[in-house]
């Protein structure tokens, strides 16, 4: 794995810990930068599990992959994150749920750099 790969692996790794941790740390304020709105009792426990898992777990996966160089975890992590773009345009065209351009994108872009990174990663025999 060269180190322009390295790198745009650990940009996401880096976001999504961050996340990860503000989630658990200070959920209203994380809850806020993704448009939401902190739930209450078992609503709360859900959206707070929920969330810093899925940041924690992608994080953790795009480590995996650059410390193994094993391009699968930078795949899982990808699959994660399009998946979410894909799943929120869904919620536009089936929910009326607003269509979360910037959060798109920016999840696209992700996973267009950590394919990038996998992809520099020589393939296992």
């Amino acid at each position: 794995m060269n180190k322009v790969a390295r790198i745009l692996a650990a940009i996401p790794a880096v976001i999504f810990l961050i996340f990860g941790l503000r989630w658990l740390i200070e959920p209203s304020a994380a809850a806020q930068i993704l448009g939401m709105t902190l739930l209450e009792g078992v609503g709360r426990s859900s959206q707070i599990g929920d969330m810093s898992a899925y940041f924690m777990g992608g994080s953790i996966m795009i480590v995996a992959g650059m410390i193994t160089a094993n391009r699968t975890w930078l795949y899982a992590s990808s699959l994660l994150i399009v998946l979410t773009a894909v799943f929120r345009v869904m919620a536009w065209l089936f929910h009326d749920a607003a269509l979360a351009t910037s959060l798109i994108v920016s999840e696209l872009i992700f996973t267009g750099m950590l394919m990038y990174a996998a992809s520099r990663i020589p393939q296992e025999k």
